[in-house]
């Protein structure tokens, strides 16, 4: 019987299914290892298969009053700036800076009863016996972990696999800029995606401070910097993306600061729980950042997993097995279509982007559609049935 929860990293899943499980009644417990749970200043959006679980878990009015709600999409040609598409979005779909969003479930977790503890450096997890051992000698129990660690999680690599991230030839920057400063041009209040040769740059507002953020990916051969992330040299990436259009470029100028990093991806594994420990989020299945479901992906493993434990009484070898077949199907799918899309965003050779042109007119809408419309409490309730 389930009626403990400690969960390890306090990222987007580890806060949702904080709150989530908290609202369900549970004792939750969330350890991270940071002194503070700043998140980097980044823009995120969230489609309707994510905001929906959201308004169930009572968590989405606050961050949409911090966010920015875009009418739809265009896609524009690298160099000459014209639209190639549009989409409309629902009203469900919204664009935040992930700092508010960090900030407003951290509080209402708090609020909630729930126990955050940070500077909590995981020394190593007992799977069976649910027990966490602490870099500081103490120790805590619990009847379910979850590990929400992301990409490099030290509990997937010393209890499940022994696979290692591997770098996927993208490099990607970021930047935020002040709208007072943004180029002026037409949809600049949407999500504008570019398609190039060997690189895309997508830019969209993110909430209720007037900026907008953006992200700029190039294919590249190697990664050497130890660090994923660093602060870039805004002449480097001006020089990356030299042949496009002057609005772009522009953009890039008006940012203070850019980063970059290099993208990593991780095999999802057979497995994801084992003994009272399950994988969420990054942790079970990361994925290239080229159909904006990172976050929508760990917003639907907390959710999931904190209803199945609600309407399975905390029954844990049915919790496990329900979410197995749920999470490890969609993980698995929303990472090899978002492998796709990289390479189908970076196709250089002339005649194929040309063919992706058409095809982007063609079947945006339905393509968006067919992942937005995911439903997982119809998906849940399908798995308990049986």
């Amino acid at each position: 019987m389930i009626r403990s929860v400690a969960i390890i990293g306090a990222g987007i899943s580890g806060l949702t299914a904080g709150c989530a499980l908290k609202k369900y009644g549970f004792n939750v417990d969330i350890f991270e290892r940071s002194d503070s749970i700043s998140e980097f200043g980044a823009g995120i959006t969230l489609s309707r298969n994510a905001t929906c679980l959201l308004r169930e878990l009572d968590l989405y009015d606050e961050l949409e009053k911090n966010s920015y709600i875009p009418k739809g999409s265009f896609v524009k040609h690298y160099k000459t700036g014209k639209d190639l598409a549009y989409v409309n979005f629902t009203k469900d779909f919204i664009a935040a800076d992930r700092r508010d969003l960090v900030k407003i479930f951290s509080k209402r977790f708090i609020d909630m009863g729930g126990h955050l503890h940070l500077s909590q450096e995981i020394e190593t997890v007992d799977p069976e016996a649910g027990k966490i051992f602490l870099s500081a000698g103490e120790a805590h129990s619990a009847d379910l972990v979850l590990a929400c660690d992301g990409i490099k999680s030290n509990v997937r690599e010393d209890r499940f696999d022994n696979s290692e991230p591997s770098f996927t030839n993208y490099i990607a920057w970021r930047g935020i800029v002040d709208k007072s400063n943004f180029p002026q041009m037409p949809g600049n209040d949407q999500v504008n995606i570019y398609h190039g040769p060997g690189g895309h740059v997508v830019h969209y507002p993110i909430g209720h401070e007037n900026k907008i953020n953006f992200v700029a990916i190039e294919t590249r051969k190697s990664w050497q910097d130890e660090s994923w992330r660093q602060e870039g040299n805004k002449e480097d990436l001006l020089g990356v993306f030299k042949d496009w259009n002057a609005n772009i470029q522009a953009v890039f100028k008006a940012a203070e600061k850019v980063y970059k990093w290099g993208v990593f991806d991780r095999t999802v594994p057979k497995k994801i729980s084992k003994g009272k420990v399950v994988l969420l989020g990054d942790a079970a299945h990361p994925m290239v950042p080229f159909l904006g479901q990172g976050g929508c992906m760990a917003i639907e493993d907390a959710f999931t997993l904190a209803f199945l434990t609600d309407k399975l009484k905390g029954d844990l070898d049915r919790v496990k097995g329900s979410y197995q077949i749920l999470r490890r199907s969609r993980g698995s799918f929303i990472q090899k279509r978002s492998n796709f899309q990289g390479k189908f965003n970076h196709l250089s050779n002339p005649f194929l982007r040309e063919l992706r042109n058409l095809a982007v007119k063609l079947f945006i809408k339905s393509n968006l559609e067919n992942i937005h419309s995911y439903d997982a409490l119809k998906e849940i309730s399908k798995v308990i049935k049986n």
